[in-house]
């Protein structure tokens, strides 16, 4: 006879729920579910089940009471197997129902680097981060960045012609992935350095995870180039405001460039404007979002040369070339270097083209996301924002993070202290009034 009870893993807060399964008198086992309850007091103690009163926790139930007749229907097939006995069911055999339940796959092979990244993709789907204390699920693209790595990896192990194991990822292994990296499929240095990042994630995940891992690989360091920021002054985004396109794509995409200009939002943000978003608050005009990529809410005050765009689509954003957000950006970064290069911005400046550093025409430099980047250097430059109030539009969440946007190269700043400087020696120069000095009697 089965027994299977449910516990949460804490009293309080969101934890994983664990299962009890007993079998018989022999047969104990102690599993992790795979599901989780968003605050344990909600748990009842009585039933050995959530409480119904919020509808997480119903569906919660719901799946729980699913998995138990999964693995009680499993324990009767084996009980009326004339081949088999309740003694054969060990632990891993109810781990694997679970996993299979969560539609996860259990690691095939816990020594080779390639299984254990498969796993590792697929797993982070029921995965969650903490952010501020706030927990997070992993994004699709997270996922996919991984699922890239992956294809990476093994297109390496071929050219390497050797089955990688997990323990021979070290520092040695890490300098001859770049170099193959480097030489053989030719990255730029920031792709290079992102790779070696995640492969130093998932070792470290394997070694949480009980797996034999080189603890050499925690002296594996990722990196980045030094950050070249692209970006418009206002003067070159009235040049794109001012000049005529010769057809609609193109007008259409110079009016969602000033808007990205003016509002400082990621195209994925962009992409996902709707009327909707156009409220009116305090009498003032707003474009109110939750942020695609952090989550956060905030609202933009309506520049008036947005104001301008907006009503020339009925108090509407232009429209969008497709439904397809991969296929919106692809077709916008084109468009925009074309808009630019109409509207003059041909000066060559430095910058990274094609994941090169080298001097091009500025025109190439542009692309969805230097709208943002042009917003934040603009308005700090100006001298009369302050960080926090730049930040509140940008949605940054650190001024470490907002920083990364400002050109440092840029001498704006130094021109005003400039001007000040100048201002205190004119001060200084100027002839002042004789101060007569007060003889008090003693």
């Amino acid at each position: 006879m089965a027994n299977i009870k449910f516990y949460p893993y804490r009293n309080t807060g969101n934890c994983k729920v664990y299962l009890r399964l007993n079998i018989g008198s022999k047969q104990d086992f102690r599993l992790s579910s795979g599901l989780s309850i968003q605050n344990a007091k909600e748990w009842n103690k009585k039933t050995d089940l959530p409480t119904e009163k919020q509808a997480h926790n119903k569906k919660l139930k719901e799946r729980l009471n699913d998995l138990k007749t999964i693995i009680v229907d499993y324990i009767d097939d084996i009980e009326k197997d004339e081949n088999k006995s309740l003694l054969d069911i060990q632990s891993k055999d109810i781990k694997s129902i679970i996993q299979k339940f969560n539609n996860l796959e259990p690691i095939t092979d816990k020594e080779l680097l390639l299984p254990y990244t498969a796993w590792y993709c697929n797993d982070l789907k029921t995965r969650t981060y903490l952010k501020n204390n706030v927990k997070f699920k992993y994004k699709q693209n997270t996922i996919d960045k991984y699922l890239n790595f992956k294809k990476v990896l093994k297109e390496y192990q071929e050219h390497r012609g050797t089955t990688i194991k997990l323990r021979d990822i070290n520092e040695a292994f890490a300098d001859d992935f770049l170099n193959y990296l480097t030489t053989d499929k030719p990255k730029s240095i920031n792709t290079k350095g992102r790779y070696i990042k995640r492969l130093k994630t998932i070792v470290r995940d394997a070694q949480l995870n009980k797996c034999i891992v080189d603890p050499e690989y925690l002296n594996i360091k990722g990196f980045q180039d030094e950050s070249i920021v692209t970006y418009l002054t206002f003067d070159e985004i009235d040049l794109i405001i001012n000049k005529e396109m010769l057809t609609e794509r193109l007008a259409i995409a110079k009016d969602w460039f000033i808007i990205a200009c003016y509002t400082a939002q990621r195209v994925s943000d962009l992409h996902r404007f709707t009327k909707r978003n156009i409220q009116t608050i305090d009498g003032g005009l707003y474009i109110v979002t939750k942020q695609f990529k952090t989550g956060k809410n905030i609202e933009i005050p309506v520049h008036y040369k947005v104001k301008d765009v907006l009503e020339k689509y009925g108090n509407d954003f232009p429209p969008k070339f497709t439904e397809n957000e991969q296929s919106q950006r692809s077709i916008l970064s084109s468009l925009i270097k074309t808009v630019c290069n109409r509207s003059g911005i041909r000066e060559k400046v430095s910058g990274r083209y094609n994941g090169k550093k080298g001097i091009y025409p500025k025109y190439k430099l542009i692309s969805n996301h230097t709208g943002r980047r042009s917003f934040a250097c603009n308005f700090y430059n100006l001298g009369n924002w302050s960080t926090q109030e730049i930040m509140n539009i940008t949605g940054h969440v650190n001024e470490k993070n907002f920083y990364a946007y400002i050109d440092k190269s840029d001498r704006t700043l130094s021109k005003m202290a400039r001007g000040k400087f100048d201002e205190m020696e004119q001060r200084d120069k100027e002839p002042k009034e004789p101060q007569l000095s007060v003889v008090k009697n003693t």
